[in-house]
């Protein structure tokens, strides 16, 4: 019994069966929520920036990946790939305290307009709204540009730098931008199963799945003395969910068409496992502005 205990001690440490259970979890759902209609797969291998003869590129996998079709608005047919990076929580990273950042900001998504069947012209839009996920305006995104992980015991910050939160968002933006580079959006056991050509835009999220505490941080940077803050005055909002900018390195930036501006921040998701299916209710009821 004791080795079979250690056995699933560390099939648990590795995260495989959380992933498996995002996977199951997906596409389980229609079951219950026949509206919810998700196709997935997991393990989709990348390879950003593509090989070059013997230069190798980055490779990876995307732990799970779904999509899922709706109209928006304006009756214009949207698919939208979530890139899931699925990460279990160990003692040592039990709680993730975000901290805003305090200056104007707005969220950036990345979209393709589909045009001549699967022909993509890639863009980026500022005004994408998840009304069921609390983000009924661009004032409403969270604008988190740090993060701070905390044992389960509150006692230590997590100093190993292998299992840092930049490190999971970092991947899931790896996996998004690489997804988006492929044309046309070839995923074995997913596409296959619906016709691209009869949607009119793609639109690429980056989410982490966690099974951490997720916290926001309030405070005034007017009660900071001598760089620390007093107990009385900050506060810790526990969140189901949350955005944040992740600053995106040179290789994974972004340069709008006709245009001097380069996108540096990606807005990406993380999500607390207990919520996983509220937030997929949420993500399918998406508002929009700008795309026509």
């Amino acid at each position: 019994m004791k080795d079979k205990e250690k056995k699933t001690n560390l099939l648990n440490e590795t995260g495989f069966p959380f992933q498996q259970w995002c996977l199951e979890t997906i596409r389980n759902i229609s079951k219950e929520h026949p509206l919810l209609n998700f196709y997935s797969t997991s393990e989709w291998p990348f390879t950003f920036p593509p090989s070059q003869g013997s230069m190798l590129g980055v490779h990876g996998t995307a732990d799970v990946v779904a999509i899922t079709g709706l109209k928006n608005k304006n009756q214009k047919n949207i698919l939208i790939f979530l890139v899931i990076e699925c990460k279990r929580a160990k003692s040592s990273i039990k709680n993730w305290m975000f901290i805003k950042d305090s200056v104007d900001s707005r969220p950036t998504f990345f979209y393709s307009n589909v045009r001549e069947g699967i022909k993509e012209d890639r863009s980026i839009i500022r005004h994408l709204k998840f009304p069921d996920l609390g983000y009924a305006s661009i004032n409403d995104y969270d604008y988190c540009n740090n993060a701070v992980e905390f044992n389960k015991e509150l006692s230590n910050i997590n100093r190993d730098q292998s299992e840092k939160t930049y490190k999971a968002i970092k991947q899931a933006n790896h996996a998004a931008h690489a997804l988006e580079e492929n044309e046309p959006k070839y995923i074995e056991y997913v596409t296959t199963e619906i016709s691209l050509e009869q949607y009119d835009y793609f639109v690429v999220l980056p989410v982490v799945l966690t099974t951490a505490n997720l916290f926001i941080t309030e405070f005034d940077y007017k009660n900071i003395h001598n760089g620390d803050l007093c107990p009385n005055d900050v506060s810790y909002v526990k969140k189901s969910w949350l955005t944040y900018e992740f600053p995106l390195p040179d290789f994974l930036s972004f340069s709008v068409r006709n245009s001097q501006i380069r996108v540096e921040k990606r807005t990406t998701f993380i999500v607390n496992h207990e919520h996983f299916i509220e937030f997929l209710k949420g993500v399918k009821n998406l508002y929009d502005l700008e795309i026509r």
